[in-house]
């Protein structure tokens, strides 16, 4: 309950700081924060910055490998890798199914 408290001071706070153009802090003290904390609570909690939002493509996607030929080749292991396992585990009790040796596939676009 208390941290909801301090999450409602913060926002009481920022609210009369943006909208209102007033630094109200009898909120905050109240709860037993201080405008530093505030803004570093702020900080952390607020929407991220324009240009942290989103996530850039690391490589043009013409340039980019056809992943279609990946799908199913080396998912989820216990720490064994893309190969057989010895151990009798299955997280999803179901019947072992083996991976798929991808390694001999063309890349899109060799020897067409």
């Amino acid at each position: 309950m208390r941290a909801l408290k301090r999450m409602m001071a913060m926002r009481h706070y920022k609210r009369s700081q943006t909208v209102e153009g007033v630094t109200d802090t009898r909120a905050i003290e109240e709860v037993g924060l201080s405008v530093e904390q505030v803004e570093e609570m702020y900080r952390y909690l607020a929407i991220a910055n324009y240009e942290d939002r989103f996530v850039i493509p690391t490589s043009h996607r013409e340039l980019a490998e056809d992943a279609f030929p990946e799908r199913n080749g080396c998912g989820f292991t216990f720490g064994d890798g893309c190969h057989g396992s010895d151990t009798k585990f299955n997280l999803f009790n179901s019947r072992r199914i083996d991976a798929i040796d991808v390694s001999g596939v063309r890349k899109h676009g060799e020897g067409e």
